[in-house]
């Protein structure tokens, strides 16, 4: 094996990159794919953001070793992975760094085997497989590219038939998922793989691809309500957003964590024995470089004064906004869209650890979106309120600093949604905390296990009631087509209104209340007693007599209760209990 032939750890980045350029420039593409023609397919998005930190973790690491460019890859991912399909990439890309930790450089047939180990992890960290997904698409290209190393070609002839094989077992998705076929579309996880080895291949031969657009995060973490202005600069307790990464050798994370905790909140610090990365809001951060300067060589450190950041976000949100409009975004219902012309920028409001001693009971960390949604769970006891944007989809990151900001031993989570469940359980394994992932797959069904909580029970025991509680709620959800589609036997247009029970399209037609009015009637029955409607951000507030009247013509003799969420794409969102 000549020296040209084995693979850096530079080589592997500029790879890496080009896939990552690869996966932006087929992004909507991607979104395009998703199986329901709802305004929040997002699986191409939330895959660009999952390797957009996983690159920006790669950018940092200084040494010509693959292992650690791997490593970066990992723990970026990891960190960043946002919804299912970023979960699973980071798992993936998990499988590589553990095959090839050990290595400064890598033969063909050693990335082959690196591609299987990332399988087998993907699958493990999927409870149910299934068939005529991102995991098949990935199977069969990681076996496609070992039988060719297996031979001795090279890693061109290894990477292209990789790909190959992938377009091909893409191709025949909707013969293994029903539901693909239906929709008449192949899986939009395994799309997005095989965009970003087709980018591999091509960062290895010099094809160009085309550059990416870079966007931040819609991410929002509170624990109180946006004001109409900036707050005093004492609600912020810990002035100083502190980040650094420590290189070393026999690195101790535990020992890191506890010699930083008494500095500061919202402590992040994972890692392993060689870099570990690290995140403190802290009044003394010389102190907190002081101490990891202890531990190892700090390879790079920010320092940010989050009451100037916040400040300045305010000011410029209420420049940008007239009175009416700042007065809707932050205090009610308004005019139909405003909110979610604004984009958010990327705020953290953590809660004040001052206490002498943690609180009894577990902490709530809730995913919500949309201002009147985060207020009732405020009011029904959340702690940290954490926000996505419009497709309601933080990272694991996000969801680990909302875990580590409170000062509780333990913590619930409640993802309200599914394409939450596997970022939130991969906080489990990043804090010492004990974190329960309450299985909410709806807002409804959070409300309803949030009524739940008792704080003087422990985590377990909340847990238990909590799922006991999702298990009696009915949810549905009305929003609009973005693409004309057929489901089971409902031709749909595009701009028509779709009704979903419990993640299947039950109704359509052009009006929102008449479609509302009918899934009611599907989700109302003898043994219902309680209609709830959310109502969101496209709805006036003129409107709300007609839900009332509607869903009262629908489930005759229930309670009605009706409360402004402020959500975002989705006018209704309904819970039957």
């Amino acid at each position: 094996m000549t020296e040209d032939s084995l693979v850096t750890g530079k080589q592997f980045k500029a790879m890496f990159m080009a896939g990552a350029r690869c996966l932006e420039g087929y992004k909507e593409a991607v979104n395009a794919l998703n199986v329901f023609p709802v305004p929040d397919g997002d699986t191409g998005t939330n895959m660009c953001l999952t390797v957009a930190a996983a690159v920006r973790e790669m950018d940092k690491v200084t040494s010509p070793s693959l292992a650690e460019m791997v490593k970066a890859l990992s723990l970026g991912s990891l960190m960043g992975a946002r919804g299912n399909s970023g979960v699973i990439l980071s798992q993936f890309f998990r499988g590589w760094s553990k095959s090839l930790q050990d290595r400064r450089t890598a033969t063909p047939l050693q990335l082959a085997w690196a591609m299987q180990e990332g399988v087998e992890t993907a699958y493990k960290a999927v409870m149910k497989p299934v068939e005529g997904t991102i995991l098949t698409v990935a199977r069969e290209m990681a076996r496609a590219s070992l039988q060719a190393a297996k031979k001795g070609l090279g890693l061109e002839e290894v990477l292209a038939a990789g790909v190959v094989r992938g377009r091909e077992v893409l191709e025949r998705t909707p013969d293994m998922l029903p539901v693909l076929k239906q929709a008449g579309v192949v899986d939009a996880g395994g799309s997005g793989l095989l965009r970003i080895m087709e980018g591999l291949l091509q960062g290895l031969t010099g094809e160009d691809v085309a550059a990416p657009t870079t966007a931040a995060p819609e991410v929002v973490l509170r624990t109180e309500p946006e004001r109409d202005g900036p707050p005093a600069d004492h609600e912020i307790v810990f002035a100083y957003d502190t980040q650094l990464l420590i290189k070393g050798v026999r690195l101790a994370v535990d020992r890191i964590r506890a010699d930083l905790e008494p500095l500061g909140d919202s402590l992040l610090v994972v890692g392993d024995p060689h870099l570990v990365k690290v995140h403190v809001h802290t009044n003394e951060p010389h102190r907190a470089l002081a101490l990891c300067l202890g531990h190892g060589e700090i390879v790079e450190a920010s320092v940010e004064n989050m009451r100037e950041q916040h400040a300045a976000v305010q000011e410029a949100r209420l420049a940008a906004a007239s009175p009416d409009e700042a007065r809707d975004d932050v205090g009610g219902p308004g005019s139909a869209g405003v909110a979610s012309q604004q984009p958010y920028a990327q705020v953290f409001s953590l809660p004040e650890t001052g206490a002498a001693s943690r609180p009894e009971g577990p902490g709530v960390v809730v995913v919500s979106t949309g201002a009147g949604l985060e207020d009732i769970f405020r009011n029904l006891g959340a702690d940290v309120v954490v926000s996505g944007g419009q497709t309601m989809n933080p990272s694991t990151e996000d969801l680990l600093r909302a875990v580590e900001s409170l000062p509780h031993d333990e913590v619930l989570i409640l993802p309200n949604n599914g394409n939450i469940l596997l970022a939130a359980k991969q906080t489990i394994e990043l804090t010492e905390k004990k974190v329960s992932v309450v299985p909410s797959r709806s807002v409804p069904q959070g409300v309803s296990a949030l009524m739940a909580l008792n704080r003087a029970q422990d985590a377990g025991w909340n847990l238990g009631r909590m799922e006991q509680a999702i298990r009696r709620v009915k949810s549905g959800e009305v929003t609009y087509a973005v693409r004309d589609s057929k489901y089971n036997d409902i031709e749909i247009r595009e701009g028509d209104f779709i009704g979903l029970l419990d993640d299947e399209i039950v109704t359509v037609g052009a009006d929102a209340l008449s479609v509302l009015e009918k899934l009611v009637g599907r989700m109302a029955d003898a043994e219902t007693d309680i209609v709830t409607v959310f109502y969101g951000l496209d709805v006036r507030e003129s409107e709300i007599p007609g839900i009332r009247q509607a869903v009262l013509r629908a489930a005759p003799g229930h309670e009605i209760e009706v409360h402004w969420g402020g959500q975002p794409l989705y006018h209704f969102l309904v819970s039957v209990e």
